[in-house]
């Protein structure tokens, strides 16, 4: 009995949600004829209802939960692959003079590692490829454009001269990504940091500093496409499945007394998000077994974070390797203002 009142109220609520989305759709200035797929139904009901009324966080919650129960549209800037899993409509694009884009942040890598070299320190280049490519299996015939599936290639054959790239894609633990969210999950967090840390020993020998994982708790994750594609308050079928994550805090143990010196970090970690999501410094640290300090940022894109720390060049003392994380997918975005400024400035 109470499945079927179950399925009666579910029923109701689709009937009620279809018919409110109906009403507000016959006024939309965009004709419907787009596709799903791309989102442009979304961007036009958005357009419409940003207009008319201030949304509540709640109702507007809703209102794409039924969008996504009845037809499965996450909104222009998430497409949805296999079910339950989304992704970076960013990443499936293409991007106009794209490869123009490439060869200038070429030169940019070219003198970052120059720069760094100048004053003795290593640079270990980390590009992190395409959540599309590396859980490819779940896309689920989702169409990712010819210049985003050569992306990563494209990187390589121009960088070839770069000894300290390191190459993610081989060997990847796929799918090793959170389903609702553009990051690694913990094993690929892990499994990056093994590689990276790999490099990082060629130039450095391993530490001996105590260090341990705590025990972990779990804990309901909003990924930051749910959120993208405002799904994140709601639950299934009005949103896919939640994920969970199973948290731990590192514990390092440092020796000594308050006073004593404590040598600096000589690994610097100048990264993206991904740098910040899914324990991948704890995992760097363990791997080479002494602390690494932390100047990544959150929306760095390209090289944000590196730009910051050549900005402030005393942060750079005693540092030995800096390990420079970025998305593949912002090789083909236009230049940032700072970008071009260092690319400007004499060598």
């Amino acid at each position: 009995m109470a499945r079927i009142v179950n399925t009666v109220v579910f029923l109701l609520l689709l009937l009620a949600g279809a018919v409110t989305l109906m009403w507000r759709w016959s006024s939309i200035d965009a004709p419907l004829a787009g596709s799903w797929r791309d989102g442009s139904v979304t961007a036009a009901f958005d357009a419409r209802v940003n207009r008319s009324m201030t949304v509540d966080s709640v109702l507007d919650g809703w209102l794409h939960g039924m969008l996504y129960a009845v037809t499965g549209d996450t909104g222009p800037q998430v497409r949805q692959g296999c079910p339950g899993w989304l992704f970076l409509a960013e990443e499936t694009a293409s991007t106009p003079q794209g490869e123009q884009n490439l060869l200038q942040r070429v030169r940019l890598a070219a003198r970052f590692q120059a720069t760094l070299t100048q004053r003795g320190i290593a640079l270990v280049s980390v590009p992190v490829p395409d959540k599309v490519e590396q859980a490819r299996a779940q896309l689920c015939g989702l169409a990712v454009s010819t210049q985003a599936q050569g992306r990563r290639l494209a990187w390589q054959r121009a960088v070839n001269d770069l000894s300290s790239y390191v190459d993610l894609h081989r060997g990847w633990p796929a799918p090793a990504y959170w389903r609702l969210d553009t990051h690694w999950n913990r094993t690929g967090a892990a499994w990056a940091a093994g590689k990276v840390a790999t490099k990082v020993l060629a130039v450095v020998p391993a530490g001996s500093v105590a260090m341990h994982i705590g025990a972990a708790t779990t804990q309901r994750r909003s990924g930051d496409l749910a959120r993208l594609a405002k799904l994140d308050r709601n639950n299934p079928p009005f949103a896919p499945e939640p994920e969970y994550d199973r948290v731990a805090i590192l514990d390092i143990e440092h020796t000594g007394g308050l006073l004593d010196d404590v040598a600096p970090p000589q690994v610097l970690l100048a990264g993206s998000s991904y740098s910040l999501n899914a324990g991948f410094i704890d995992s760097l640290q363990l791997a080479l077994g002494q602390e690494v300090r932390q100047q990544s940022q959150d929306g760095g894109g390209f090289a944000g974070s590196l730009l910051d720390l050549l900005a402030h060049r005393q942060r750079l003392d005693g540092v030995k390797v800096v390990v420079w994380e970025w998305p593949l997918r912002t090789l083909y975005q236009p230049l940032t203002a700072d970008e071009r400024a260092f690319l400007q400035q004499a060598p």
